[in-house]
């Protein structure tokens, strides 16, 4: 009984936080404060040095999930901009898993359309199944302005999940089970 309970309230938590509109935000850049220290994952060897990912390429190490807002909670890696989602998979307290459909709620600082891609474990690109979708009212207190995206991660391994607003981009790296 307590399980229908929950899962009826993260479902209209969800729907009171998803309202589509079709215009791309005109907000102009917000300063970032990058979380740590050296080296940008897209950067060149010659590269200045920049915040240290919360997370790198093949997830070694993937971002770390903590607990945000009642669920997992990932922070993305950029030097430019900060990204943080809500992970609202069906079994939130566990690993995700292949063919399970996720919503995450993104928030994102910086300004222009914003562009979610996934690639896969075997470097392809995956298409979303639905998004960006930009919020316009929400509970959820990180930097910058909101979306939806749905994800199903067709094959276990380590997916890039990349966001690219103007001439910035972020990356999380998150591992999907068997």
């Amino acid at each position: 009984m307590k399980r229908a309970i929950l899962v009826c309230a993260i479902f209209l938590l969800m729907l009171a936080g998803c309202t589509r509109t079709r215009s791309s935000p005109t907000a102009a850049p917000r300063p970032t404060t990058p979380s740590k220290m050296p080296s940008d994952t897209h950067s060149s060897p010659t590269a200045q040095a920049g915040p240290i990912p919360l997370g790198r390429p093949g997830c070694e190490p993937p971002s770390p999930i903590t607990r945000g807002a009642g669920f997992p909670e990932v922070e993305g890696s950029s030097t430019k901009i900060q990204l943080w989602g809500l992970i609202m998979a069906e079994r939130a307290d566990k690993p995700l898993r292949v063919n399970e459909q996720v919503k995450i709620v993104w928030r994102i600082t910086g300004s222009g359309e914003l562009r979610l891609t996934s690639i896969a474990p075997d470097g392809r690109t995956q298409p979303l199944q639905w998004g960006p979708d930009m919020h316009l009212s929400s509970t959820y207190a990180r930097p910058g302005e909101e979306w939806g995206g749905g994800y199903l991660f067709t094959q276990p391994g380590c997916w890039d999940l990349h966001a690219n607003r103007g001439d910035a981009t972020a990356d999380v790296w998150l591992n999907v089970a068997r």
